[in-house]
């Protein structure tokens, strides 16, 4: 095992805790995967409990989803993660959450406003909204097509009547953007229980995006 697959698998292990630990997935529900420097993905096992989960039990697999290393099942949503890791090369993480808020909204098959400035990091330039992929069987390559169309350059989509993804350059990334998902799916439904958001322009979530890129993340040396 190198260096880049022990990191990578410790990190995904603890991303899948905290997707339990944070209340953004119940049981096994949910996945987390990531690109290595190889082109190969590691992804969380089908059906296992995140709390028994080690980095041993993560498994990788080619490209083309072939398997390469470990020796458990992949993810029941390896199609999912396939189709968005080739279409978008900057992508190296993607979190699946089923938390409730944005599961909700999923449900309902309507897409989340922007009730918040927070909205900038997960639509791409021009857009105000988190859109609602079609339906399709857990599983399925179909599902994979409809996230990917649905999702085009945003970091971050509603899955019908199953859950939510969002993607990112690393695996803390795509997390903190999961909860932001759900963050704003709470705020909207919230909000309507009083009448209802006044919502932002996609001109404003520029503006907002334009000034975070002056705030960057600091991080523990800077």
């Amino acid at each position: 095992m190198t260096d880049e697959i022990a990191a990578v698998t410790l990190e995904i292990v603890r991303v899948a805790r905290l997707l339990s630990a944070r209340g953004l997935a119940v049981g096994t529900s949910g996945n987390v995967g990531a690109r290595l420097d190889d082109g190969r993905i590691a992804i969380t096992p089908s059906t296992m409990d995140y709390d028994e989960m080690t980095a041993d039990d993560i498994v990788i697999v080619e490209p083309d989803g072939s398997p390469s290393e470990g020796r458990r099942r992949p993810s029941s949503e390896l199609p999912l993660h396939l189709a968005v890791f080739a279409a978008r090369p900057a992508v190296r993480a993607i979190v699946h959450t089923h938390s409730p808020f944005a599961t909700t909204f999923g449900a309902a098959r309507r897409e989340i406003p922007a009730v918040h400035y927070v909205m900038a990091l997960l639509v791409a330039p021009g857009r105000d909204t988190i859109r609602v992929a079609p339906y399709a069987t857990f599983g399925t390559e179909e599902l994979g097509r409809n996230v990917l169309a649905t999702l085009a350059e945003d970091n971050a989509v509603l899955i019908a009547n199953h859950g939510a993804i969002a993607v990112a350059g690393s695996l803390a990334s795509a997390l903190g953007r999961a909860e932001r998902v759900e963050e704003l799916a709470m705020i909207a439904w919230h909000a309507e229980q009083i009448g209802g958001a006044t919502l932002l322009s996609a001109d404003e979530l520029d503006q907002a995006r334009d000034q975070m890129a002056r705030f960057p993340r600091q991080t523990e040396a800077g």
